[in-house]
């Protein structure tokens, strides 16, 4: 199973199996993780794995995850670093997935000081990961998911792998499942948007991009399966209009 494979079956898995990983299988989850170019240049980043498998609490706050592993991205926080990480983050959920490992957001989780020991940039984000109590794939028909037509606006007939782009998009995971990414959607090129929502803190506004990440990952990772070149920018006559319901991230031109 690839990158692109593990999109239309990966779930969020909250119940494991408290037991080590081979250390070689550890090391090629890292070694995957820092091959990894960034979304945007200028942006530097740091991981880590934390063992929990004895059971230690390693982490507090809401809807925490029990797991025997802990993958912890930290961040410069320059421009765009929240869009980064969940492109990042993303891609080594579906690594997990593609080797038969389970995964889960824990966007709340707050860890204790001595796990970042040794970091020298901001933690942002971890992902729990390990064997799977349970089964760890589901099919894309048991996905909680807003209907395509949702999301995604078509403003001309598109080619079906330009669909596809959007099919993978949507399978992505996101906090609380409030699914924000929106497209405008062209042959040629894809506008990506973030629904507002005036009643979200700043904090939760900042979780929201990570998610937009995550969405572009699959996205990403469907355009490289399908051998479709990708130029990512930000046109200014779409920065300079205003949008009620939406915030303009950025564009996607597609060859």
């Amino acid at each position: 199973m690839n990158l692109y494979e593990a999109i239309f079956v990966r779930k969020s898995v909250r119940k494991y199996k408290m037991q080590a990983i081979d250390q070689t299988k550890l090391d090629g989850i890292l070694h995957f993780a820092e091959s990894l170019p960034m979304l945007f240049d200028n942006i530097s980043v740091e991981y880590k794995i934390i063992d929990n498998t004895a059971q230690n609490q390693k982490f507090s706050g809401a809807f925490m995850v029990k797991a025997p592993y802990y993958f912890i991205i930290a961040s410069d926080t320059t421009e765009n670093y929240n869009i980064n990480i969940g492109y990042l983050m993303q891609q080594i959920s579906l690594y997990l997935t593609a080797k038969g490992l389970g995964s889960c957001y824990l966007g709340s989780a707050k860890p204790r000081k001595d796990i970042l020991t040794g970091l020298q940039h901001e933690y942002i984000l971890v992902l729990a990961f390990g064997e799977g109590e349970n089964e760890v794939y589901r099919t894309t028909e048991k996905a909680k998911r807003l209907p395509e037509s949702d999301i995604a606006v078509y403003k001309t007939e598109v080619k079906k792998p330009v669909r596809t782009l959007i099919k993978a998009a949507r399978l992505a995971p996101s906090s609380m499942n409030n699914q924000p990414w929106r497209f405008v959607v062209y042959n040629n090129r894809i506008h990506v948007f973030c629904k507002k929502n005036i009643f979200l803190s700043s904090v939760l506004s900042e979780i929201k991009l990570i998610d937009i990440g995550v969405c572009l990952a699959n996205l990403l990772v469907a355009a490289e399966e399908l051998w479709i070149d990708v130029n990512l920018l930000r046109l200014d006559n779409i920065i300079s209009t205003s949008f009620k319901k939406n915030e303009y991230i950025l564009s996607i031109k597609l060859s």
